[in-house]
């Protein structure tokens, strides 16, 4: 009886030394994998693309500036002015019409350095789209109704043309960015193995400049030409690249 009580005891003793064991090797394989991971080498690289779109239609902004001696006539005049101008706008059928701006203010002088109040100054703007090819008729026709300032003049292109320019320019930049990531590994003699992660960039869409605000006379001897340029669609790719 006395050798069985010592020998359960020694067991006893001896199971703890095992459960011991057991978490240190499995903190051992962790510790691998960590330092595996904190040690893998990664490139980045950003590729960028770039296609052209011709344009096909003109944004305009253009719009009437009234001077009067009271803020009633002002107003007046501008509403009658305006209302002929969108009135022959829909007779022309542009598309996207709306109203821009309207503003009424005094108007001031300046005299022996001092300033006083001589009338108001009122003005309303419209903007819309029209095709290139009838945007030199179109102006002519709102100079004709009242219009006396074209603010803006910018050219886009179709939807489905920008839209399949994007897809391009998104091609191109990963291309760009997979030459870039092979031209510097190959040179310094290591092979790339997988893609880690993959960015993409809203694509930038960069409209030709802007025509500065100018002012026309109704009595106009001929039509000014409307000459639309070409639209950039950009795209930007990062690829994170592990060799």
């Amino acid at each position: 009886m006395r050798h069985l009580t010592t020998f359960v005891l020694s067991l006893a003793f001896c199971i703890p030394s095992v459960a011991a064991i057991a978490p240190s090797a499995k903190a051992q394989e962790t510790s691998a994998k960590y330092s595996e991971v904190k040690n893998e080498r990664v490139l980045t690289v950003t590729g960028r693309g770039e296609r052209s779109v011709k344009t096909t239609k003109a944004r305009i902004q253009l719009g009437v500036n009234v001077e009067g001696k009271t803020a009633i006539a002002v107003q007046e005049e501008v509403a009658r002015q305006a209302n002929s101008i969108v009135s022959r706008l829909q007779q022309l059928n542009v598309e996207k019409l709306q109203t821009t701006s309207v503003q009424l203010s005094p108007k001031y002088v300046y005299e022996n350095n001092r300033q006083r109040q001589d009338g108001f100054t009122g003005q309303t703007s419209v903007s819309f789209l029209v095709s290139l090819d009838q945007a030199g008729a179109v102006l002519d026709a709102a100079v004709n109704s009242g219009a006396n300032q074209v603010e803006q003049i910018s050219f886009i292109a179709s939807d489905a043309e920008l839209n399949a320019a994007k897809q391009l320019a998104l091609q191109d930049a990963i291309k760009d960015a997979q030459t870039q990531s092979n031209t510097v590994l190959s040179a310094l003699g290591f092979t790339p193995k997988t893609i880690k992660t993959i960015n993409i960039s809203d694509s930038a869409i960069a409209y030709p400049v802007a025509q500065p605000r100018a002012s026309f006379a109704k009595d106009a001897a001929s039509s000014i030409p409307i000459l639309g340029g070409e639209q950039k669609v950009e795209a930007s790719v990062t690829l994170q690249i592990t060799y």
